[in-house]
């Protein structure tokens, strides 16, 4: 038994690095990233429970590349951050002139209380994060 699951184990381990060693070099190649938040329209008052549709642009890189989309987190009672993700496919034709995207998301708020959406815009000279910061009011009905 004990030499079975050795022979299996080495024709898996072999298989597995004769599949993912293809020497056929097509030039495709593909990547994500994170891409900058231009600007998002948030109402300024919601409604606990209420779902919303903001309207988030963004700046693609070139026009290889394709939203993937929003990755979020929420951070405590009163932070909500934001970043657009994209993919970059590299074709050989790509125009690297940047250009902005719009898209939508739908949020349903789960705040009782005031909170901040933190869209992430840049990074300083220095490295830091630079967030496009929209307040909400959180109201009761």
């Amino acid at each position: 038994m004990k030499i079975s699951g050795k022979l299996f184990i080495a024709i898996f381990l072999g298989s597995i690095i004769l599949v993912s060693c293809d020497v056929n070099d097509d030039g495709f190649f593909q990547s994500t990233q994170v891409s900058r938040i231009l600007s998002a329209d948030v109402p300024d008052t919601m409604v606990v429970g209420e779902t919303y549709t903001l309207g988030i642009a963004y700046e693609k890189d070139s026009n290889c590349h394709t939203f993937s989309n929003f990755q979020t987190v929420n951070q405590g009672d009163s932070l909500f951050f934001v970043r657009a993700i994209t993919t970059f496919t590299q074709n050989g034709n790509c125009n690297l002139d940047p250009e902005e995207a719009l898209r939508e998301a739908d949020f349903t708020n789960d705040f009782e209380s005031n909170f901040t959406f933190k869209f992430l815009k840049d990074r300083d000279s220095l490295g830091d994060f630079i967030y496009l910061n929209k307040e909400v009011i959180v109201i009761e009905e």
